[in-house]
Formats: structure tokens, C-alpha cells, sequence
């Protein structure tokens, strides 16, 4: 808009130009050398003639008006070949059309010598009809014609110019307006799509907080050291369904009531079973015990009747009955120690803890941890040795001591295995069978099965 602006003031200008030159006979006898900051304005307002003049004089570019620091130029002359000097004059009365730039060119002065001699401020450029303007230099017989056209279309440039600032200044307010409308918008989407975001997370929390009970289910009150996963296997359920069932919090609570959906187990008909097992394992034993004891009586008897015997009969028949009696005791009490050997039990079955330590797959790692509700490495392989009476210490350290060391290669199913130089071990777990192992691995993770085809273990230990 600017540039379009500045197009028709020069263009506006350069026809004024050509109207007062219209009549004029260049001479030209006046040269100018051009320095910094010159413009062909400025010397047309310096010498009094038209920047047309100037530019045809100097072949200029009528488009960029643009001259060079150091160029010389050729300024033509104010007179005209018909001109007739009139009587001098220091002040006129602005009549319609009249502006300061014409009453310049039609003085021979400048712009800027007018505003200096009326007291007018640097930028004015409006006067009016009525106003009595001082003026300098020669009035010349120039036709009044030109004049008023030269005024008409420097009014009009004026006019022009500021219809275009204007328009300018509009377009520019528009274009602020649109870009705040623009703003508001966006801040007003921001906060619709911010509210449908917060709204959408309320309606799912309501949701993902509404715990689910099926049709089948019980109820269980949580005790000392019970932890979800233990609970899950007491009913044969999932941890999950657990969740689901139950609004919980970062830990469970001593007396707290959690719903168990769809068991698979009685914890209390697994404990009636348990004692029902025991109760005839203890018939059994009063018996053999009962057994024992009326041998024992017997040999007892037998013993005194051989003693009264020897009394009345001879020394070899003595012997015979004392001999027997002996017998008859030695018998009892290789009866009884058989008895108890079969009662407790001398090893456990490897099988049985293989199994034992793979259900407590999933149980999740915690750094210390000894018991279902978190283990370590450590921690787990404790847990699974104490059920079955073996005692192979806390730590990676104390277990690596807890039987024969092995070599990997000749490690059998149920043998520790570790990782790290022997007596400074840093992981362990229990060998499956071929390459597979059990182990509690890192934080992040839970018991799992896992290979050591790409995690070689350090050695092998048969806990004794």
C-alpha cells in the first residue's frame, strides 16, 4: 500500500511538472553537484523549477527519481522565453487551490523558506482560503492556468496520499482485529478441547474405580502378612480379579473386606482336608506305639519267666530262655526305630520344589524382598528352600556356600544357579532343566521362567 502510495505522489508531482513546464525554454546554465541526502525534490524546491525539468534535463529515471552522491547535475533556468518580471511582493492571500508547494514553485522559493516565514510547523502542508502568506522573490507572468492545474493536482495528490495512509491505517486495524479474533479463538479451542480432555479422565476414573462383584462370590477379611497374591492363590483367582473386585490403595489393611469373584478354591474345605489326613497318620501311630509297648511287656514277661526257670532247671536251659528273652527285645526295638523312620521322612522331592517355586510366577520384584509379596533373588530362592527344611541363608553370599559348588555343565534340576565370580555371586535362581531357569531378575520385572542361553550363569551349587 505504501509503495503504490508513493507511486502516485511521484507520478501526481511529475505531472504538475510537466504542466509548468509546458511553456518554459530550458537555458541550461546552472549546475549542481549532488551530496549525501540529496533528492530530486529537494532541488527543485532549492532552484525553484519542476522535478520533470530536472529529470529530462538529466535523463532520470521518472520512475525511481534516484540520483548518485557526486553526480553533477544540469539545473535549468526559472525564466520562460514570454515571461515578463512584475512588481515584487512579500505577502499574498491564499486563494481556492492554493497550496504551499505551488505558492513555492510560483515565488521561485521553497517549501520549508514558507513555513519559516509564517511560523507553520515543519510538516505542515494545509493553508486556507483567506490566509495571508508571506512570500519571497519575483512573481512571474506565468499563465494562472498552469498554476491552478498544478495546485488541482497537487491537492489531489495530497488528498490521495492520505486516502491511501487512510486505507493503510484500516487495513491495518482490520488485520489486528482478525489476528486478536484469530487469538481468541484459538484460546477458545484450547479451552474446549482442555475441558473435553479433563471431562473424558473423569468419566474414565469414574469408570476404572467401579469395582465389578459377579453373582458367585465371597468375602475375605484381610489378616497379618496377607498379601494379594497370597490370597489369590488361597481362592484360586487372579490378582487382577482381585483389583477389579475391589477399590484399593497403595496396601492392604489388617481387617480390611475384599470381595473374591468366581473361587476356584475353599481355603476352609483345604484345611478341614488337611486335618482329616492328619487324623488317621496319628491313629496309625498310637497303635504302632500301642504295638511297641505290649512287645515290650511281653519280652518283659518272658525275661522273668526265663529268670524263675533258671532257678529250678539247669544252666544250659537258663541260657536258652535268657537268650531268647534278649532276642524278643532286640526285636521290639528294631520295630520301633523302623517306626520312626518311616514317620519322618529323610529328603525332599525335587520335583515337589520345582513346582512350588514356579507358582509364584508373577509375583513382582522388591528390592529386600522374602516373602509372596515381593521377593528378590535372594529372597525367593529362600522362600522356596525354608518350605521343604533347608536352611541356605539371606543373601547371594551365604547361599553360594550352602552345598557343592559345580561346574554349570554338571548342574542337575533344583541346583542354585549363580552369577559372578564364586564368593562374590551378585545373582541366583533355581535350575529347571536344560537351559531354562526360575529367578525373582530385576526391578521392573517379576518371577518368571527364563533362559540363559544369552545370560550365562558363573557356576552351580548342589545345596546339600
Amino acid at each position: 500500500m505504501n509503495n503504490t502510495t508513493k507511486k502516485i505522489l511521484f507520478g501526481t508531482v511529475g505531472a504538475a511538472g510537466l504542466f509548468l513546464a509546458s511553456s518554459a525554454s530550458v537555458n541550461a546554465d546552472t549546475t549542481h553537484h549532488v551530496v549525501k541526502n540529496d533528492t530530486v525534490w529537494d532541488l527543485s524546491q532549492k532552484y525553484g523549477v519542476s522535478i520533470q525539468s530536472i529529470e529530462q534535463l538529466n535523463k532520470i529515471n521518472t520512475d525511481t527519481h534516484l540520483i548518485r552522491e557526486g553526480q553533477t547535475l544540469t539545473i535549468p533556468t526559472t525564466g520562460k522565453t514570454a515571461a515578463k518580471t512584475a512588481t515584487k511582493t512579500s505577502q499574498v492571500t491564499v486563494k481556492a487551490g492554493d497550496t504551499l508547494w505551488a505558492l513555492a514553485q510560483k515565488y521561485g522559493t521553497t517549501v520549508e523558506k514558507l513555513r519559516q516565514l509564517n511560523g507553520l510547523a515543519s510538516d505542515a502542508y494545509l493553508i486556507h482560503v483567506g490566509d495571508v502568506i508571506k512570500v519571497d522573490g519575483q512573481v512571474t507572468t506565468t499563465t494562472t492556468t498552469n498554476a491552478q492545474a498544478t495546485s488541482t493536482v497537487s491537492s489531489e495528490a495530497n488528498q490521495t496520499s492520505q486516502a491511501a495512509a487512510t486505507a493503510s491505517s484500516e487495513a491495518n486495524q482490520t488485520g489486528q482485529a482478525a489476528a486478536t479474533a484469530s487469538s481468541e479463538a484459538s484460546q477458545t479451542s484450547q479451552a474446549i478441547s482442555t475441558a473435553s480432555s479433563e471431562a473424558s479422565q473423569a468419566a474414565s476414573t469414574s469408570q476404572a474405580a467401579t469395582p465389578y462383584v459377579a453373582a458367585n462370590h465371597v468375602t475375605y477379611t484381610v489378616q497379618a502378612g496377607d498379601s494379594l497374591y497370597t490370597i489369590a492363590q488361597k481362592y484360586g483367582v487372579t490378582v487382577d480379579s482381585l483389583r477389579q473386585a475391589n477399590t484399593l490403595g497403595a496396601t492392604l489393611q489388617v481387617g480390611q473386606s475384599l470381595t473374591v469373584n468366581d473361587p476356584t478354591k475353599n481355603p476352609q474345605a483345604s484345611v478341614a482336608a488337611s486335618q482329616a489326613e492328619q487324623t488317621p497318620a496319628q491313629t496309625t501311630t498310637t497303635s504302632q506305639a500301642t504295638q511297641a509297648t505290649q512287645t515290650t511287656q511281653a519280652a518283659t514277661t518272658t525275661n522273668q519267666v526265663a529268670q524263675t526257670t533258671s532257678q529250678t532247671t539247669s544252666q544250659p536251659a537258663a541260657q536258652t530262655q535268657t537268650s531268647q528273652a534278649s532276642q524278643t527285645t532286640q526285636t521290639s526295638q528294631q520295630t520301633q526305630a523302623s517306626q520312626a523312620q518311616v514317620t519322618t521322612p529323610s529328603s525332599y522331592s525335587v520335583s515337589a520344589l520345582l513346582s512350588y517355586a514356579q507358582t509364584f510366577t508373577g509375583v513382582p520384584y522388591v528390592l529386600g524382598g522374602t516373602t509372596p509379596a515381593g521377593f528378590d533373588c535372594s529372597g525367593f530362592t529362600q522362600y522356596v528352600f525354608n518350605h521343604f527344611g533347608k536352611n541356605i541363608g539371606r543373601t547371594t553370599y551365604q547361599q553360594q556356600y550352602a552345598g557343592t559348588k559345580l561346574a554349570v555343565s554338571s548342574a542337575q534340576p533344583g541346583d542354585l544357579l549363580f552369577w559372578g565370580a564364586y564368593g562374590s555371586a551378585y545373582h541366583v535362581g533355581i535350575y529347571l532343566g536344560g537351559s531354562s531357569y526360575i529367578a525373582a531378575p530385576e526391578p521392573g520385572e517379576s518371577v518368571s521362567v527364563k533362559s540363559f542361553t544369552y545370560y550365562q550363569p558363573s557356576f552351580a551349587v548342589h545345596v546339600n
